[in-house]
């Protein structure tokens, strides 16, 4: 097996503790003339990296699958580690709202249950594994360009669903006018903009004029999605999405510059100590997504806690962290249900 790049581990890591920072800070959507939400505002910037992150990463290590066994290896890889787990613990999600009361017995039918595992209603965290699931059916197409054609064929999929897909709908919501969403670039939508970027930074060299240039275009998309959405939400008095998604331009941008700045991490003496901070973490991160939402609940369950303190925003992660990561590396040592967490 293939020794993951020390870059992209630490990366899946960061990713991991992002998410939970951004589920800890659920308060954020939550909007209020307060000090409790400038601060959610800059937490939610800050983090929102870590999905198209993921996404990165996957293409990063999947998109050459084909370099080291089959098409039908590479599914039931998917359907092993990934497909598997989510309809266990998608199952165990509507055990969970049961016990805790939050859904009734009779709410329970097969119209739900399909409901659940097709828009992951019940453990709303899941929503990612839809997406996840189409970038998954799509890896056989892109992968099945010839090599010495990658670079310019990914290259001008990037460029192309970057200014259709992202900047544009921007721009023209900032100019009030509708845009036509058939302009879209159709195999550049749905997260698929982040597999080719990760597969692309992480196969080929980039000059430093380039990564320049990137790194102020990354700067520029947090400034706008941190301080847009303040100015925004200041001034419809909620949650303003303008700046916001995945996609949109701001998060693109922030997330490619984060991506190839660890690529190219500055201090390869800091790379080698995150690198072995992250190694105790590597083989939970995909269990510490499927089981974090539940630890979230029990704390605040259990505990007299405010999701609006200080504290649990900001310390609160850490402690989820760890403590999803003692149960994920115990259940892995147990045979019966190591492969609903699989490393």
């Amino acid at each position: 097996m293939l020794k993951r790049k020390a870059y992209l581990q630490v990366l899946s890591v960061l990713s991991c503790f992002a998410v939970i920072f951004l589920h800890v800070n659920h308060c954020f959507w939550d909007f209020g003339y307060e000090d409790y939400w400038i601060l959610a505002n800059f937490i939610e910037s800050i983090m929102y990296f870590a999905v198209p992150v993921f996404f990165m990463i996957t293409g990063a290590t999947l998109l050459n699958y084909r370099k080291r066994y089959s098409t039908k290896k590479y599914f039931q890889k998917r359907i092993h580690k990934v497909v598997i787990p989510y309809v266990i613990w998608s199952i165990i999600g509507i055990l969970f709202m049961l016990a805790y009361r939050r859904i009734a017995l009779e709410d329970i039918s097969l119209k739900m249950i399909v409901d659940t595992f097709m828009n992951g209603n019940v453990v709303t965290v899941y929503w990612y594994f839809i997406p996840l699931f189409a970038v998954y059916l799509s890896i056989p197409v892109l992968s099945s360009i010839e090599e010495n054609q990658q670079q310019n064929i990914f290259g001008y999929m990037i460029i192309i669903s970057f200014m259709t897909v992202s900047l544009l709908p921007l721009v023209f919501k900032l100019i009030d006018i509708p845009y036509n969403g058939s302009l879209q670039f159709p195999v550049g939508m749905n997260h698929i903009i982040f597999v080719l970027i990760g597969y692309y930074v992480d196969h080929y060299e980039l000059s430093k004029k380039q990564r320049m240039m990137i790194y102020v275009l990354g700067i520029l998309g947090f400034l706008a999605h941190w301080l847009g959405t303040w100015y925004a939400s200041y001034q419809i008095g909620e949650v303003s999405r303008l700046w916001k998604g995945y996609t949109n331009a701001p998060s693109v941008l922030y997330s490619s510059a984060i991506f190839v700045f660890f690529k190219y991490f500055p201090k390869k003496s800091i790379m080698n100590i995150l690198e072995k901070i992250s190694s105790y973490f590597k083989n939970v991160t995909f269990g510490t997504y499927l089981i974090h939402w539940y630890i979230i609940q029990m704390i605040l369950t259990i505990l007299p806690i405010s999701q609006r303190q200080v504290v649990y925003r900001i310390i609160g992660p850490f402690v989820i962290m760890i403590i999803c990561s003692m149960i994920i590396k115990t259940m892995q040592k147990i045979p019966m249900i190591k492969n609903s967490v699989p490393k």
